[in-house]
């Protein structure tokens, strides 16, 4: 491929995933309006995102030398064509993991029927109504956009797959561009680093940890394309992910922080001024803007509890790790000791008081309980997979081997300055050994191994391919989630085709998942809420749900059971012994 082409293959990629991004922040930015202005959520902001976002691409693409070599339709097409896809994929599959269900969707609801964040609280009576009240709400207000256009809650989840997409094409952007290595090795390298296990376990759910890692990604990106070369489009890029990072979750404030001052520091070591300025009053500038954006919570936190972080920190804060999460036997161990005893453990969830012990093993080894926890969403324990120590191990021998034959290169210089970025962001990351809380962690052995075909493509293929097979294999498990979605996703469907059948008022006990609600009502299956649960009564969960109903007498027995269901235990009969242990 001559320099021509992968110039011309880059803008595209970079476009691509640029506009994807643009129409995340720009329905935040035009909801976030519309909640100053006391405007309810409705059907017009996500398309009036799409339309802003399109006309800040074309306005960027026109100012650029690219507009003249790129397919204006190509630029536009591919990306829409592909929220539309994201939408529809989402839409089919359930959330059906707890938090998701307990007060991520709990929060679209109530912005859908006309909660404003910026002006008032939701009552008490609102199941988990803290955190809908006081977490960040940027990723939870564009998917109420998403909702509100589609009429499906479940569509919003395709902000995920958006944000993982963006994140794709921006890499390939960046590696074809400086030409590091082949494109379909630069397309493959880009998929192991993006395809990080907690971004893809979280891809059908409401959870914003996965979102979190795509947008690092998208930031280490940026910040590299900066450093090389400080052009306008790569600024908006940066100043736009800052934005949404402030408003994802809290803890992206302090790896904003980590990344961007690194970034900044790296241009003033390199006497690059203008570039620092840049950087500077680039992300200063988003970050305010991100803030007042974030008006809910940042605002309203600290007017009325003193911390912007409330209810995590200031007073009256809540403990959700030693009560809630922190596994059994990590009670009296340091930081560090908690770190490594995840890394080097089975893949499992234990909670506090669990009866099982912490099962340490050998790298590269893994059994059914390694299975069967791999596609957990929020696993307590070895949560970037059953391989992912071995792989660590791996890529330190590589670093090593890339100390020994380049560390005169300059490449290898940037290349060290990231990696003590990574680093420090884990560092500073108090409970770092819940794997969900640290989604970067994954680019330390996916860049390494991008680095060591940089820096000696045609030398020690072995080790480079065991790491490619390693991470290819860890990445495999996390297909298990997806099937086991689609298995639940399955069976509620059979499930709300059996209760529809009856006509009958269904008894229904909600528990913690109090969003499910609206499967019933979508569906115009009457329901009653009820408190039995526990009681003794011939209750059923809906499957992958804290929500149980009790059956009505009568139901059209001749609906059949999918294929798929009668065939689930021996699909995956390990994790029906095991999840959720």
């Amino acid at each position: 491929m001559t320099i021509q082409e992968s110039n011309k293959l880059s803008s595209l990629f970079f476009y691509t995933g640029f506009l994807l991004i643009c129409i995340l922040a720009g329905t935040f930015l035009i909801s976030s309006l519309f909640f100053f202005l006391k405007i309810p959520m409705g059907p017009w902001q996500f398309p009036l995102g799409i339309l802003a976002a399109s006309l800040l691409s074309y306005y960027t693409l026109t100012r650029s030398r690219e507009k003249q070599d790129l397919n204006l339709y190509l630029v536009f097409g591919i990306p829409l064509v592909l929220v539309f896809i994201s939408i529809a994929v989402s839409g089919y599959f359930y959330d059906v993991s707890f938090d998701g269900q307990a007060y991520h969707q709990e929060a679209l609801i109530q912005m859908k029927n006309g909660w404003n964040p910026y002006f008032e609280y939701l009552p008490k009576t609102v199941n988990q109504v803290i955190w809908v009240n006081h977490y960040a709400k940027g990723m939870e207000t564009v998917q109420t956009a998403i909702y509100c256009a589609t009429g499906n809650i479940e569509t919003g989840k395709a902000t995920n797959v958006i944000l993982w997409l963006a994140s794709l094409f921006l890499t390939v952007s960046l590696i074809i561009r400086n030409q590091w290595v082949s494109l379909p090795k630069a397309v493959i390298l880009s998929i192991l680093l993006a395809g990080n296990p907690i971004v893809l376990n979280q891809m059908p759910t409401y959870y914003v940890d996965g979102a979190l890692g795509s947008l690092l990604l998208c930031l280490i990106v940026t910040g590299i394309s900066i450093l090389q070369t400080p052009r306008t489009r790569h600024l908006l890029i940066l100043s736009i992910t800052i934005f949404l990072l402030v408003n994802v979750k809290f803890t992206a404030t302090l790896y904003i922080a980590v990344f961007v001052g690194g970034f900044w520091i790296w241009a003033l070591l390199n006497k690059e001024t203008s570039t620092a300025k840049k950087i500077w009053w680039t992300s200063v500038a988003a970050g305010i803007v991100g803030i007042v954006c974030g008006f809910n919570p940042y605002i309203t936190n600290t007017v009325n509890f003193g911390n912007p972080l409330y209810p995590l920190m200031g007073k009256n804060k809540v403990d959700i790790i030693y009560a809630l999460n922190l596994p059994a036997g990590f009670e009296h161990k340091t930081g560090v000791e908690r770190f490594v005893l995840s890394l080097f453990s089975r893949t499992d969830n234990l909670y506090p008081k669990s009866p099982y012990p912490i099962e340490l093993k050998l790298p590269f080894t893994f059994n059914k309980i390694d299975l069967a926890h791999a596609p957990m969403v929020d696993a307590r324990l070895a949560g970037f997979g059953p391989m992912f120590s071995g792989i660590l191990l791996l890529s330190l021998v590589i670093l090593v081997v890339i100390y020994r034959n380049a560390r005169k290169e300059q490449f290898f210089k940037n290349m060290i300055w990231m990696v003590v970025l990574i680093v420090v962001s884990v560092i500073v990351m108090p409970e770092s050994w819940w794997s969900r809380y640290i989604p970067q962690f994954w680019l330390l052995p996916a860049g390494l191994l991008l680095s060591a075909e940089v820096l000696f493509s045609n030398r020690n293929k072995i080790l480079k391919r065991l790491l490619y097979a390693s991470i290819l294999i860890n990445l495999l498990f996390c297909l298990l989630g997806f099937i086991f979605n689609l298995l639940l996703t399955t069976k509620i469907n059979y499930q709300l085709a059996l209760l529809k059948s009856s006509s009958e008022t269904v008894l229904l006990d909600l528990g913690d998942s109090q969003s499910n609600r609206l499967r019933f009502s979508r569906n115009k299956i009457p329901y009653k809420i009820s408190k039995f649960h526990g009681t003794g009564v011939n209750e059923e969960y809906m499957a992958g749900s804290q929500a149980c109903f009790i059956w009505p007498a009568h139901v059209d027995k001749s609906i059949q059971e999918p294929w798929l269901l009668r065939k689930a235990g021996r699909l995956l009969p390990f994790m029906w012994q095991y999840y959720g242990r």
